[in-house]
Formats: structure tokens, C-alpha cells, sequence
């Protein structure tokens, strides 16, 4: 189906609602829908940065997803040269997903896929196939085949061909479901008074029924209130706007310091541990900015290749964005196998790996990528990337920025921090310097607290870290 049939495609929704609270209670939806929300978790955070960005165009206010929003324009404005290629940097901007094939058969796409760019041999090897590199660091000759030919770059066409309406994409074209207000997904078959018990629904009498049919504009308001609004589709469907309450989301899953998963207790023995050095407002306590290398801002900018199911994964379900947790949980746990296409399906929902050879060798979390494709590329033969990964990095250095609170990135100038100091009011006596180490922990709370706050390095790092309390003199 092509893009311009897509953008004209309706899907029909029977809604229950409750008018006089201007409230959805539930809603009754084929599959089709199901695999459109299911493919949110499948999404890079910093694709659904780039698609509110382009669907709200100049209202940057209303295209905000916590501090993700402000890393992603800091990364557009920082100038090529910080990059090692200005492949590099485009691959950051625009991330691809290990789903991508998967996104060409959904009703609706809000994915907005970029083409997938290669480096592919001039040459064909004696086993006649060509030797693909999916890296973004050129490679000049070809070492896979010993055929020493050229490596170009280039948009390698897909083989793929939308499925029939009988297919399915991530669930069987089979069945319906239900889904709630909060984006909580029930198989039909649990049946009416369990779906009742199941939402907490206590006045069905007063409940009347609609049918909605949405495009793919409100697709994409949806996906943004599932990532700000405890209430998506009350927010989408009874034009009600609620944002949710930062305070109320660190209350049900704890502060993202405080409360993290099993997987960020245990350092993980691969990685290594990254230094900032945090200044601070002495009087008030309160974070001013942070002073980091590259390394460091080069793990914030690879955080935006993480899919929004990946985040839910690293942190257990407890990403404080209640319907996406909701989402996430769903599939992890209602929803049974066999209401899936495949095996494995569940899985790979649950737990997307990053996309191939976009993992930089400067990362702390335990990111997976995706194996290279094989069916769907002519005359091409995708060969270990270990021969073609290239430098393993995103920014050249050794190079300082300032990163302030919302992980706005800017090259450090000392000037421009004094005078911002100065219009702050804060003398610069009054500044403490503090230096800590970002490790697996920490990592987890950054990535929890970009997703929800503007002040991502004080929720992530400062609140109720007791270290900070500590005598001068005393060791941290």
C-alpha cells in the first residue's frame, strides 16, 4: 500500500464512553489497531521525536516529550564537525528500527521510514554476491571477500509487498480487543463482566456507545497523549487534555534515582563508567549545568536509537508514562501467545534490539542489536559486521559541551556560562563543582527521567542522593 493510500485510510473504533465525565471507558478494536499501537513500543525515541516534530511543525510546546525534545534539537543544531562523518549524525536524526519491513503492512504507519542507506561492494564476490555494510562510517574498500572493490553508498530498494488483510502484523487478524482508557489491552474473550472488573468500571449504566473513525493524524496525536496523558484516548477522542502529573508518576513507580530494575543493580562488567562533573548552586542546592566530554554526550545521543519498548525492557515496565507502561505490560503479560503471528513475536515486541551497527562502543547500556536482514535486498550478500564496523563512535573528540537540565547539548564556552550565571543571579562563589561517575544506574535514571521531565539531570542525578550530603573532605 503505498504512502499516499495510507494517509486516506480510516479505521473504525466502537467507543464506550461516559458523556457526562467526558470520559472513554473502553474501547473495541480489531487487530489492525491493536498492531498500530503495538507499534509504538517498536519505535526509536528519537523517531517519535522527529514525527511529533514534523506533524505539530512549529509548536515545539506542543510536540514535547520530556527532555528528549531538547537533546534531539541540540543534536540538529550541532555542527557536523563535531561528527565523525556527517553520516554520523543522520543516522542519530534519524533512526531506523529493526521493524521497519513490519511498518510497510500496517493500515496506518506513523513511523515516517526513512529509506535504509547501505554501503554495498563494487564488486561480486566468487560466491556471486555482493558484500553490504549497514554502518554509518564510510568504508573505503571492501575486506570481506578479499575482493578489495569499492564501498559505495547507497538505498538499497526492499522486496516487500504489503500483506493481505488476512495477515497479520505483530497479532492475528483474527480476533478483537479491548482497550482501555489508559491503553490496557484485553482479548474480547475475557468476556463483559470480567472487562468490567478488569478497568474498574462502576457506571456502566450511564455509558453510551460511539463509533469513531480515525486517520493517521489522530494516529499520531495518539501516540503523543499515550506518552504524556494518563487518559490517551479520552485526551484523542473527547478532545480532553490531562497532562500527567510528574509528581504523581515518581509517587506509583518511585523516583527514577530510587526505584530502578534489577537490571541497572549489577553494573555490567562490559561496560565502563563515564565522569561529570555537575556544578551546583551551594545556597539552594539546585543543578545549574554539567560539564562532560564526549563520551558522555555521546551516550545521551545514542539513547534517542533506543526503541520505546527497549526502554520499557531496561526498566522492567516502570518507565513512569502510564499508558505506554500499560502497553508495554499488556503485551509482556494479557496478552497470550497465540494471538500473536509467530513464536517469537511477543519477544522481539518486548524486547526490540537496537538496529544493526548502531550501538557505540562508548555505551553503558546493555543495548542489543539487531542481526543484518537477509531476504530482502537484490543480489546482495550482508556480511559479518565485524570486518565493517567502523570506529565505533558517533562524535570526534576530545571535545567539552555544557549539558543543561532539559539535555539541551551546546560546546562548552566559558563566556556564555558566566553570563548565564550572571543573568541567573548566581555569583560564581556560589557555584560547587561535584564530579560523579555515570554507570549503569545512573544511565537508567537519565533514560527514565528524559522521558517524563524537563529537569532530567536533577530528577535523574541530585534528588535524594545522599552522597551530595556529605561533609567536604568526606569521600563520595
Amino acid at each position: 500500500m503505498s504512502d499516499d493510500v495510507k494517509k486516506d485510510v480510516r479505521l473504525s473504533l466502537n467507543v464506550m464512553i461516559h458523556k457526562e465525565k467526558a470520559k472513554v471507558l473502553f474501547a473495541e478494536a480489531d487487530s489492525h489497531f491493536v498492531d498500530i499501537l503495538l507499534s509504538f513500543l517498536t519505535l526509536p525515541l528519537g523517531r517519535i521525536v522527529k514525527v511529533l516534530n514534523n506533524h505539530y511543525g512549529d509548536d515545539a510546546e506542543a510536540a514535547t516529550i520530556g527532555s528528549l525534545s531538547c537533546l534531539y534539537r541540540s543534536l540538529a543544531n550541532l555542527d557536523s564537525s563535531h561528527f565523525v562523518t556527517k553520516g554520523a549524525k543522520q543516522t542519530l536524526l534519524n533512526p531506523t528500527s529493526s521493524f521497519e519491513v513490519a511498518y510497510e503492512k500496517l493500515k496506518l504507519d506513523v513511523s515516517d521510514s526513512p529509506p535504509a542507506e547501505y554501503f554495498y561492494c563494487t564488486k561480486v564476490n566468487h560466491h556471486e554476491f555482493r558484500c553490504v555494510s549497514a554502518y554509518y562510517d564510510k568504508i573505503n574498500y571492501c575486506h570481506e571477500c578479499r575482493c578489495f572493490g569499492m564501498m559505495s553508498k547507497k538505498v538499497v530498494p526492499k522486496k516487500i509487498q504489503a500483506a493481505a488483510s488476512s495477515d497479520g502484523v505483530f497479532t492475528l487478524h483474527k480476533d478483537s480487543f479491548i482497550i482501555s482508557d489508559d491503553l490496557r489491552i484485553l482479548p474480547n474473550e475475557t468476556g463483559i463482566l470480567g472487562i468490567i472488573a478488569i478497568l474498574g468500571i462502576a457506571d456502566m449504566d450511564e455509558a453510551e456507545i460511539i463509533k469513531v473513525d480515525l486517520g493517521l493524524s489522530e494516529i499520531t496525536k495518539l501516540l503523543k497523549a499515550s506518552l504524556t496523558s494518563p487518559t490517551p484516548l479520552s485526551d484523542l477522542i473527547m478532545n480532553k487534555t490531562q497532562e500527567m502529573n510528574i509528581n504523581s508518576r515518581m509517587m506509583e513507580s518511585g523516583h527514577p534515582n530510587m526505584s530502578l530494575p534489577e537490571i541497572a543493580r549489577e553494573e555490567n562488567p562490559k561496560s565502563r563508567k563515564l565522569s561529570l562533573k555537575v556544578m551546583i548552586q551551594k545556597s539552594s542546592g539546585k543543578f545549574l549545568y554539567a560539564q562532560a566530554n564526549q563520551e558522555f554526550v555521546e551516550f545521551l545521543f545514542s539513547c534517542l536509537n533506543i526503541p520505546l519498548g527497549g526502554v520499557e525492557h531496561l526498566l522492567s515496565g516502570k518507565a513512569c508514562v502510564t499508558a505506554i507502561d500499560n502497553l508495554y505490560r499488556s503485551t509482556l503479560d494479557v496478552i497470550d501467545d497465540k494471538y500473536f503471528t509467530t513464536n517469537t513475536m511477543k519477544e522481539r515486541l518486548t524486547k526490540p534490539n537496537v538496529v544493526h551497527g548502531c550501538i557505540s562502543k562508548h555505551h553503558i547500556l546493555p543495548l542489543v542489536e539487531e542481526p543484518l536482514p537477509f531476504a530482502y535486498y537484490d543480489d546482495c550478500y550482508f556480511s559479518s559486521s565485524k570486518l565493517y564496523k567502523g570506529p565505533g563512535r558517533y562524535l570526534e573528540g576530545p571535545r567539552t559541551y555544557q549539558v543543561k537540565d532539559d539535555l539541551t547539548v551546546v560546546p562548552f564556552c566559558t563566556v556564555s556560562i558566566l553570563s548565564s550565571l550572571r543573568a541567573k543571579r548566581v555569583s560564581i562563589s556560589d557555584v560547587e563543582e561535584v564530579e560523579m561517575q555515570i554507570g549503569l544506574k545512573e544511565a537508567c535514571s537519565i533514560l527514565k527521567a528524559s522521558l517524563t521531565s524537563t529537569t532530567a539531570l536533577t530528577d535523574a542525578l541530585l534528588t535524594h542522593n545522599k552522597s551530595l550530603e556529605q561533609p567536604k573532605g568526606e569521600e563520595v
